[in-house]
């Protein structure tokens, strides 16, 4: 694990902003989440929701 305290500031972010940020992004990963599992059992659906799903996180996160 590593520290950052200037992370808010590399960020361009403010404490709020980052938060809600963050929030919404684990929420985005636990949806993901419920897709891998429903694929996991019924494989025939959701055939590339999670792996394009975490590409365009990875996309939209680069910077942050």
């Amino acid at each position: 694990m590593k520290i950052d305290f200037n992370h808010l500031e590399k960020a361009k972010m403010n404490y709020f902003t980052h938060g809600f940020r963050v929030i919404f992004i684990s929420f985005r990963l636990f949806i993901l989440a419920l897709i891998g599992i429903i694929h996991a059992i019924l494989p025939f659906i959701f055939l590339k929701n999670v792996s394009e799903g975490i590409k365009k996180l990875h996309n939209e996160t680069k910077e942050f």
